[in-house]
């Protein structure tokens, strides 16, 4: 008896060890794309609402959290503009008759996201792509008076969306790539404009904080010089992560977690407290050797000495193809842009992980190299996945 009260107050130290580590621990970085206007986090626009006034001194705030249709409909709005920064912004026919008439009587719009909708696009005659360049991204504006010399360079991720069509009759593009595809467009609509540009990631905490991000946000805002109100969108700013964790909720609040630690700690300790022996000892036998497990240890010691990330990469790609196939009857011979709304109606994940994965499957087998951060980024992608469809 003597024996195990050493050991229950070790394991009971233990526990208080790890509650106080993990109550001390520093709060991991949040890099997810909410784009809220109060965010802090990278992908947040916290200083974009709080500084645009700098750009558009006279301007007056005004934060709509309906959408459009219910922000538009029977308003009569003059000198005003309509901002919204969001990863996907799903226009729907009624929104978009209101978008038309608001620009109609002399205001402004003014979208930065990767997709507008089926409707939208449709209308627009618009269709956008992803350019899979490992540098990142080389911009720049069309007007003389915006122009720089050199092109504005942006981290990976950030300007890599581009229209690869466009009605050019009615479209003016404002801002080119590297390549003079067009980023930052605009369509006139009686004595307005709505102004597309091709990814929220312009307008983010991260780039207003890097070297040109500022000053290239400014210069496409300043089209909204002018403009007395600023509709500010907040409706389509949070984005849908599809997460299914039963404890989410447990371990988003700090009060709930701890009160979820807590909980364990006193069962363990009820159990630790009643537990008695009934039955002599019981000798120890020699466990069974796992074959299985030294199998992968040596094959992953030989894919480690190897370091060869593509031909991994590859692999995980090839598997996943199966497993669509398979699990999904997806045809996998031919993948192109439409594949992620394909694979989003199938598997019932979200548009922003179909895109990623889409992009992964299109992108892998043209690469000659394959670093260790980007592995691990598609490994997480495909975990995510697997999680999110597991029934």
């Amino acid at each position: 008896m003597k024996g195990y009260k050493i050991y229950f107050a070790i394991g009971l130290i233990l526990i208080l060890v790890y509650l106080v580590a993990q109550f001390n621990k520093p709060t991991p970085t949040d890099w997810s794309p909410s784009y809220k206007k109060e965010s802090k986090i990278p992908y947040g626009t916290f200083i974009l609402y709080n500084r645009i006034q700098d750009v558009l001194p006279k301007v007056k705030k005004q934060a709509s959290a309906t959408p459009i249709y219910n922000t538009l409909k029977g308003k009569n709005y003059k000198n005003a503009s309509y901002l919204i920064v969001a990863p996907q912004v799903k226009i729907t026919k009624q929104d978009f008759e209101q978008l038309k008439k608001f620009a109609s009587a002399g205001n402004k719009i003014f979208i930065a996201s990767y997709s507008l909708g089926n409707y939208a696009e449709k209308e627009l005659k618009l269709k956008s792509a992803y350019n899979f360049n490992q540098d990142g991204s080389s911009i720049n504006f069309t007007n003389p008076a915006l122009k720089t010399v050199v092109n504005y360079g942006f981290e990976k991720g950030i300007g890599n969306q581009y229209y690869r069509s466009i009605d050019t009759s009615k479209t003016t593009i404002l801002g080119i790539d590297a390549k003079e595809k067009p980023n930052f467009i605009r369509y006139d609509y009686g004595k307005g404009a709505l102004f597309l540009i091709a990814g929220p990631g312009f307008y983010s905490n991260f780039n207003m904080l890097d070297k040109y991000g500022p000053e290239y946000a400014a210069k496409t805002l300043s089209y909204l010089n002018g403009t007395n109100t600023l509709i500010y969108d907040t409706y389509y700013s949070i984005v849908d992560t599809g997460e299914t964790d039963i404890l989410r909720v447990f371990f988003k609040h700090p009060e709930l977690k701890y009160a979820y630690y807590l909980c364990i700690f006193s069962l363990l300790l009820f159990v630790f407290y009643d537990i008695k022996r009934r039955q002599r000892i019981i000798p120890i036998a020699d466990p069974y050797t796992n074959t299985s497990v030294a199998y992968a240890q040596v094959v992953g010691s030989v894919y480690y000495h190897e370091h060869n990330n593509l031909d991994i990469a590859q692999k995980k790609i090839s598997y996943l193809l199966e497993h669509l196939r398979s699990r999904y009857y997806l045809k996998t011979n031919e993948i192109d842009g439409s594949f992620a709304t394909t694979l989003m109606q199938k598997t019932g994940i979200n548009d922003t992980m179909a895109k990623s994965l889409t992009r992964y499957i299109m992108q892998i087998p043209t690469l000659n190299s394959y670093s260790d951060a980007e592995l691990i980024g598609l490994n997480h992608i495909i975990e995510d996945f697997y999680k999110n469809t597991k029934t």
